[in-house]
């Protein structure tokens, strides 16, 4: 809401603070518990985005392209940076804690860490940085969707439809969880509340196909074909136009899917929903410990 906030006095053009601002917290005491540590790693987070933004504002008049992304590429890396220790320190918290109802609220909490761990990650891959999380070893197809399951608002209404095959190179996995989130996360917005949304992935010719389908309201073919155009070739299309409509997530998919030589394309399925079929190369698959692994 304040990041909401801000970015709308910026638009209608009132000054930003000359200042960065300042934490509205101070740091965790010597003896502070593990949720002292959460609430000043929070506040952190929220004062290093607030930061970023009157950056690139000023940066707006007076500086290129390239520095422009380089202030968005440092607030994503300090997004992911700090909210690894808040997952971590929730880790830990839900190991100690015995209360079934903390317990939840915790989980809950963890889970919206994971998802601004994604949003953090989107940024980065706008400014065309590789992401820090790794894989050394081949990951199977299962966990890998699973993971991407996790990272949505509404997981409890996504079906992982047996039998699942495959396994990913660990080079890739940290990207191909982040396409399929973003692609399950519009599944369900996209959706009515009731209905689920089912993920397949079964080997073919090509590499390994994954689907997902939801039973929601459908694209007009007019839009599927800009949407497909785009996932074809980002730098064919008018990303303004897409960050004006709120569609940036596609075009995150198809910055991962062009790193990685993964082809996605929506279709209408035979409820009148969209299913989202991509296609993951045989350079990807197979369990070569560590294959191309490149560097963080």
């Amino acid at each position: 809401a304040d990041l909401r906030t801000l970015v709308e006095a910026l638009r209608r053009g009132d000054g930003p603070p000359q200042l960065a601002p300042q934490s509205r917290h101070a740091g965790p005491a010597e003896d502070g518990d593990d949720f002292d540590l959460l609430s000043a790693d929070l506040s952190r987070a929220h004062d290093s985005a607030v930061t970023a933004v009157v950056q690139a504002s000023q940066l707006s008049s007076h500086a290129g392209s390239e520095q422009k992304l380089e202030v968005f590429v440092n607030l994503a890396r300090r997004l992911q940076s700090l909210v690894h220790r808040e997952i971590s320190i929730l880790d830990e918290l839900e190991n100690e804690m015995e209360d079934p109802d903390l317990l939840k609220g915790l989980f809950h909490v963890d889970h919206l860490a994971t998802r601004i761990r994604r949003h953090a990650e989107n940024l980065a891959v706008l400014g065309g940085a590789v992401s820090r999380r790794q894989w050394s070893n081949p990951v199977s197809m299962t966990e890998v969707l699973r993971s991407a399951i996790a990272e949505v608002e509404q997981y409890s209404r996504v079906k992982l439809v047996p039998p699942i095959d495959g396994q990913l190179r660990g080079h890739a996995v940290a990207d191909v969880i982040h396409l399929l989130a973003e692609l399950v996360e519009n599944a369900t917005v996209f959706s009515a509340p009731h209905t689920q949304v089912l993920l397949r992935a079964n080997l073919v010719t090509s590499g390994l196909a994954v689907e997902v389908e939801d039973r929601g309201l459908g694209m007009p073919l007019e839009e599927q074909t800009r949407m497909n155009a785009l996932l074809a070739d980002p730098d064919q299309v008018n990303v303004a136009r897409l960050l004006a409509d709120g569609r940036i997530g596609l075009f995150v998919v198809s910055q991962l899917a062009r790193r990685h030589g993964i082809t996605v394309r929506l279709q209408t399925n035979i409820y009148g929903g969209v299913q989202a079929v991509l296609v993951v190369p045989q350079a990807l698959l197979g369990a070569e410990a560590g294959a191309g692994t490149p560097g963080g």
